[in-house]
């Protein structure tokens, strides 16, 4: 091993106190970054994949997302009515009416902070839901026949540990998971779904928050979201149902912005602190680095052994950050109307060891930079 690795590791080692405050926070700011840059590519890898081309979904008049949507019952008759809808065999609609919410769910009937729950996007479907969504099937159980069933998306199911028969609650209300759906790539397998029916007499409501719809072909989507949203009889915003999904993802930019803020600012304190520690040893150790330079090492060495020691405090606090990044791997996030999973790939085990270098090299140039300047008889004489 040379002897700049084990001067400066033994150096470390020997500030216990020091090298755990800039370790920490070192650790912190990978573990932000990462983190947020996961949810941002998380939001936008499950919003590109989600949506048919061939389908059309339509809110109320100004909605800028479906949650926010509420058409009466009225307007929801009339869209059955359009002509440049695609029929099934019978002559009806092909179209998903569903009612869109964010609920609390909870493993137990007990409310309180103590109580394990979170948030879900809960959707009141019909059976035509599978027929308009793509890739989205039963993977078990059956569809809710009495009130109170409901379907729960396999990535929720296996994040939570439920299956068929586990009872949820949402306040006081409860609801048995009848089946799970699988949707794989889309939103849809982080959500759960309830009997429209259902839902809508749980709420005391009659309309809907959207309608799905299905046209002939994907080149005339665009143009029946036009006519759906200019006919002077709905009232309705309508766009591709990809489109849709795409204006979402464009919100995950800003969580990528954010994650790149808040790492450069944690890492700039991380970077302050680094300074002033190797700043303050550098001062104790005056002597020390001129006895070096007197026995021959030289001032590259004596600098280098410097910025070694950041670089390697500050990668020491990386992986610890990282290890706490590893930990939210596959934990299942609720942002914007899109569950997803976080993934923690080597991409981003990469750049958070990248970004602690980094940090390593800005908090060690300075100290360095004084230490290329040290004169030996000086340095011999400090006390």
């Amino acid at each position: 091993m040379p002897v700049t690795l084990i001067y400066a590791f033994r150096n470390v080692l020997a500030r216990k106190g020091s090298t755990a405050v800039t370790m920490i926070g070192v650790a912190v700011s990978v573990l932000v970054f990462v983190v947020m840059s996961a949810t941002a590519k998380g939001i936008s890898r499950i919003a590109l994949s989600t949506g048919s081309p061939r389908n059309v979904l339509v809110t109320s008049e100004g909605a800028a997302s479906a949650e926010i949507s509420y058409l009466e019952a009225r307007s929801i008759q009339q869209l059955g009515l359009a002509s440049d809808i695609a029929q099934d065999a019978s002559g009806d609609p092909i179209a998903s009416v569903e009612f869109l919410m964010t609920r609390a769910i909870r493993r137990t009937q007990r409310e309180g902070p103590d109580a394990e729950g979170r948030f879900i996007t809960y959707r009141g479907v019909t059976p035509r839901a599978f027929e308009v969504h793509d890739g989205v099937r039963l993977a078990s159980g059956t569809y809710p026949r009495e009130p109170g069933q409901v379907l729960v998306g396999t990535l929720l199911a296996r994040k939570l540990g439920i299956g068929i028969g586990t009872e949820l609650w949402m306040d006081s209300e409860r609801a048995v998971v009848a089946g799970t759906i699988e949707a794989p790539g889309q939103v849809f397998a982080g959500e759960i779904w309830a009997d429209l029916a259902d839902l809508r007499s749980q709420l005391g409501r009659t309309g809907a928050s959207a309608v799905v719809v299905r046209v002939a072909d994907r080149a005339s989507a665009q143009d029946v979201a036009e006519a759906l949203e200019t006919s002077p009889n709905l009232g309705v915003s309508a766009r591709p149902e990809r489109e849709y999904y795409r204006e979402i993802q464009r919100l995950s930019a800003p969580f990528a912005s954010i994650a790149a803020f808040v790492g450069f600012i944690m890492g700039l304190g991380a970077v302050l602190a680094g300074t002033n520690t190797l700043y303050a040893a550098m001062s104790r150790r005056t002597r020390e680095l001129g006895t070096l330079r007197a026995l021959g090492f030289g001032r590259w060495f004596v600098a280098g052994t410097l910025l070694l020691e950041s670089v390697l405090v500050s990668l020491l606090g990386g992986l610890i950050g990282l290890g706490a990044a590893s930990g939210t791997d596959g934990f299942t996030l609720n942002l914007v109307g899109l569950s997803f999973e976080l993934v923690i790939d080597q991409t981003a085990i990469w750049q958070g060891i990248g970004l602690s270098m980094l940090i390593g090299v800005a908090g060690g140039v300075l100290p360095a930079r004084s230490a290329l300047r040290l004169r030996i008889i000086e340095a011999l004489r400090h006390a």
